[in-house]
């Protein structure tokens, strides 16, 4: 049961950066990238269903190639082409990414789902979608334009694997030159309490700028603006039994905003369900999108809503500005 529990969690994770807004992002509200997983799992249903029903092995999301994807996607999201008039575009290839075959295409939509469906009605995307050949795929998201771009990264045979090698190594001679003398990191400094904020807000903010404080990065500072937002945004999930990005009462994060009157370059969304604070930490970190999120060096200030239930007991919203 525990586990399950776990699953749950991790299952309902999704980010919204500015992927993400949850990706390397355009610098303009426009031009938003999106990271993380939104719609994952919605995708790898719609690709395994198809591959199924086609006679063919489910694939298996890959996290290296998650990566690659959603280095495409932000990379689509930061030079506009999803001002193209054609809905739909990609291309297969092969690169020396350790892969013995290894194909891609992308798509953009109102949605994933509906994107990851462009893909199947098309043929050529389709023929992609349904290789043999492939065991594996990375699922890469961005949002710009008020469109959702997909990019899908397939591969074949096993995963690339470090190994060390084992040759013959130089014998060191010994050199007089002084060493550099390392400098020192930046450490966690303990959290400031921050008025208005309840306790487990407070004590994801901790969380997440001690992470952000071992990768070199500067805090988050705490905003009661959209720590507001933040708390509007999980009661509404929670009265309205949805869990979205897109709000069915407040529309996308960005119309939140800007009806709040926020401003800002860069913006970006994390939600999560979960029952403790911890629990909702650790997911996020562990999945490649929110992390990006989290530990995005262009964010400078954070609202973070934590509302008491739904089915996973708590809902947790990040909101990101920089």
């Amino acid at each position: 049961m525990h586990k399950r529990l776990i699953n749950q969690s991790i299952a309902i994770l999704l980010t919204f950066l500015a992927f993400s807004l949850i990706l390397t992002v355009a610098a303009l509200p426009s031009a938003s990238a999106a990271t993380g997983e939104t719609g994952e799992q919605a995708v790898t249903s719609l690709i395994n269903g198809a591959r199924t029903n086609a006679g063919v092995s489910p694939l298996t999301v890959d996290q290296a190639l998650s990566a690659q994807a959603m280095e495409k996607a932000q990379a689509l999201a930061a030079r506009g082409y999803l001002k193209d008039t054609a809905p739909v575009a990609g291309t297969s290839f092969k690169r020396s990414t350790g892969n013995s075959i290894s194909g891609e295409s992308w798509a953009r939509a109102n949605d994933t789902s509906s994107a990851c469906q462009l893909l199947k009605g098309i043929s050529y995307y389709k023929k992609i979608m349904l290789d043999k050949n492939f065991n594996r795929v990375g699922i890469g998201v961005a949002t710009g334009n008020s469109n959702i771009l997909l990019v899908l990264v397939y591969a074949g045979g096993n995963p690339p694997v470090a190994v060390p090698d084992t040759g013959n190594q130089p014998t060191p001679t010994p050199n007089s030159t002084p060493q550099p003398v390392p400098q020192p990191q930046p450490q966690p400094q303990p959290e400031q309490q921050v008025q208005g904020l309840n306790a487990d807000e407070q004590k994801m903010l901790s969380l997440v700028n001690s992470a952000r404080a071992s990768a070199g990065l500067n805090p988050l500072q705490a905003d009661m603006s959209l720590v507001k937002l933040a708390r509007l945004k999980g009661q509404d999930m929670i009265n309205k039994n949805y869990f979205s990005h897109t709000s069915p009462t407040y529309g996308s994060p960005f119309d939140m905003m800007k009806a709040a009157g926020v401003s800002y370059r860069y913006a970006g969304e994390n939600l999560a369900g979960a029952s403790t604070v911890d629990s909702a930490h650790t997911n996020l970190m562990n999945s490649p999108g929110h992390r990006a999120n989290i530990l995005k060096g262009s964010f400078t200030k954070v609202g973070i809503g934590v509302v008491n239930g739904g089915p996973y007991g708590k809902m947790f919203v990040q909101m990101f500005i920089g």
